[in-house]
């Protein structure tokens, strides 16, 4: 089923790369685990504009082995949260699960910021146990990607920010 609401024509999509490492046994032994500072406020977005709405239109998530083998070996549920640089403010009140693998689903989320020289970052957290299938591979890295559309639109974006209710997806304001 497609989401109905629509970015306007001149919308400038924004497609986004995040990769993120766990080397086997750093820092817990037995595991890859993702909690160490190079997976900490990557940058997503490097520079926000305040007029302007963000719409994250599609996310996709993989890792550096056959998915088969990433759900045999999740401890801890991998997990992307989204921020905004100038504050630890969420962007959504909820951390992204890497469950599973995910090929650009669709994902409608509204968000803006009334600060300057603000960015959207991204952390990466979780563990996963070393597996049959992982025995000598020394590190397993997870992309997370993103199609965000910046509405530049001002009239566009201000209804928005101002009928967010009425879209479609979700929508989360800093201020």
């Amino acid at each position: 089923m497609a989401i109905i609401e629509r970015v306007s024509v001149k919308a400038l999509p924004i497609e986004t790369n995040n990769r993120f490492a766990a080397n086997f046994n750093v820092p817990t032994v037995g595991q890859y685990d993702y909690g160490i500072a190079a997976n900490v406020d990557q940058v997503v977005i490097g520079s926000l504009n305040p007029n302007f709405v963000y719409i994250i239109d599609r996310v996709s998530f993989s890792a550096s082995i056959p998915e088969g083998v990433y759900l045999e070996s999740v401890n801890t549920v991998p997990t992307a949260r989204l921020r905004f640089r100038n504050t630890d403010y969420g962007i959504y009140p909820r951390p992204l699960p890497g469950v599973n693998y995910k090929d650009n689903l669709e994902w409608r989320f509204f968000f803006w910021t009334e600060k300057k020289n603000d960015a959207l970052l991204v952390t990466f957290d979780g563990a996963l146990n070393q597996v049959a299938a992982t025995v000598g591979v020394p590190t397993i890295y997870a992309n997370l990607s993103f199609v965000i559309y910046e509405e530049n639109n001002l009239q566009i974006a201000t209804r928005i920010k101002e009928q967010t209710n009425e879209c479609a997806g979700e929508f989360y304001r800093y201020g």
